[in-house]
């Protein structure tokens, strides 16, 4: 495991399992099965990839400013070449789109467009002010591509949470573009009120998904409203952990509270998932979610998420 550690430190190991959390929860979220391991496995497997490689990809292109910067990540201090890591970038990418193209061409046409953002981000997007939009726009897109085989894929209330996750987003990079400088407020401050807005339509999402009709037996209004209730307490509590990291961070901006901050954004993804599938789809289907939490959690504990 110590000779992995820098090959999953490279993709940001707990990161990627948020990933399969927007692509499965999107499934969900259009009426799709658990049950139908065909249709969301390809998915899922195509949205790890993808943002493995875009992770791996920005620390290519980021090498010379991390030799001075952070030059304990496994580039800069050589237990990665950045050989293998280019190639690993691009075999991930690769399969990213086979695999959803295994299951038809609109997963394939919107992983397509998902690999552009990515390698665009990760080319020189980034640096500029478009750079945090961008990668919102990734983090939605990803979600999209588990509604990508729903008509419309999914319809207005369905594209409201991928433009709630694509909000929450830019706010989390906000936060991160400065996270190894001292006393710099504004970015904090504008990636907090990014992120209250995206909470916000993630909370409004959840809460006209739970009134539209459901596959299977139809629960009667009692239980819609028990599950809307689960729903949004779970929301309520993931939000108020985020905020009060970004708080911290607007309050007192330094490497330690800013990298908090980002990595209770980016970890509290899986919950912002669980909360909107419970309010909307059930129990069950939230549960198969939120066990994407266990591995992302243990691999926090010794990986980096920032």
């Amino acid at each position: 495991m110590r000779r992995l550690k820098p090959y999953f430190q490279l993709v940001r190991l707990p990161n990627v399992f948020t990933a399969a959390a927007d692509s499965l929860s999107g499934w969900l979220l259009v009426g799709g099965a658990l049950v139908d391991v065909g249709g969301w496995l390809p998915l899922v497997l195509a949205s790890m990839a993808i943002y493995a490689s875009g992770i791996a990809l920005n620390d290519v292109f980021d090498l010379e400013l991390d030799r001075v910067e952070r030059p304990g990540r496994p580039l800069p201090s050589g237990r990665v070449s950045r050989r293998f890591a280019v190639v690993l970038a691009v075999v991930l990418l690769a399969f990213g789109l086979a695999s959803a193209s295994v299951v038809g061409t609109r997963p394939a046409v919107v992983a397509s467009a998902l690999i552009a953002g990515v390698v665009a981000y990760d080319a020189g997007i980034r640096r500029t002010v478009l750079g945090p939009e961008l990668m919102g726009a990734c983090r939605g897109l990803n979600v999209l591509l588990g509604m990508s085989l729903a008509p419309g894929l999914g319809g207005p209330t369905a594209w409201a949470v991928a433009g709630g996750m694509a909000v929450f987003i830019v706010g989390v990079t906000w936060i991160s573009r400065f996270e190894t400088a001292v006393g710099r407020r504004a970015a904090p401050a504008a990636g907090m009120a990014l992120q209250a807005i995206g909470l916000s339509a993630l909370v409004w999402a959840a809460s006209s998904a739970a009134m539209l009709p459901q596959p299977g037996p139809a629960p009667s209004r009692a239980d819609r409203v028990f599950m809307l209730a689960i729903g949004l307490a779970i929301l309520a509590i993931a939000s108020a952990r985020i905020l009060r990291a970004s708080g911290r961070a607007v309050a007192d901006p330094r490497p330690q509270t800013l990298q908090l901050a980002v990595k209770t954004g980016i970890l509290s993804l899986i919950w912002l998932h669980v909360g909107v599938v419970a309010g909307s789809r059930g129990p069950v289907e939230a549960i198969a979610v939120a066990l994407l939490w266990i591995p992302s959690a243990l691999a926090a504990r010794w990986i980096y998420s920032t």
